[in-house]
C-alpha cells in the first residue's frame, strides 16, 4: 500500500469491498481507531455511488496525519443529498444522514465526467 493514497475500483454489486480496503488500509496507516467511523462513513458513500451514480465508482483514501479522507467517484452528475425520512420505519434513504452525522465535513467536487463526494474523518 502506497503511504498517503488508496484508489480501487468498485464494481457494481460489490460495495462490501469499501469496508474492507478502508479496514485494511487504517490498520497498515496506524489509524485503526477511526475504522468504525470510517468503515460506515464509506461504505454508504459507495452505495450511494453504485446505485444512484453511474458506473464506474472509484474509492479514493487519501491520509493526512490524524485524518482520513474518504472520496468516490462515479460518472454521474447527479448530487446526493441528505433525504427527508417521512417515517420511522423507512429501510431506505438515510445514507447522506448517516454521512453527516459522522463526518467532520463533507462535500461533492463536480467534474468533466461526473463528481465525487468526499467525506473527512478525524480523531
Amino acid at each position: 500500500m502506497e503511504a498517503d493514497l488508496i484508489e480501487v475500483d468498485v464494481p457494481a454489486g460489490q460495495s462490501r469491498t469499501a469496508r474492507r480496503v478502508i479496514t485494511q488500509a487504517l490498520d497498515a496507516w496506524g489509524l485503526p481507531q477511526l475504522s468504525r467511523c470510517a468503515v460506515m462513513v464509506g461504505h454508504e458513500l459507495v452505495a450511494n455511488a453504485l446505485r444512484h451514480g453511474l458506473p464506474p465508482a472509484v474509492l479514493r483514501l487519501l491520509r493526512r496525519g490524524d485524518t482520513l479522507i474518504i472520496e468516490v467517484g462515479d460518472a454521474s452528475d447527479k448530487v446526493p443529498r441528505i433525504a427527508e425520512i417521512d417515517n420511522l420505519t423507512s429501510t431506505s434513504g438515510r445514507g447522506m444522514q448517516i454521512v453527516n452525522t459522522l463526518a467532520r465535513t463533507w462535500g461533492v467536487r463536480r467534474h468533466q465526467g461526473g463528481k465525487t463526494v468526499w467525506a473527512e474523518i478525524a480523531v
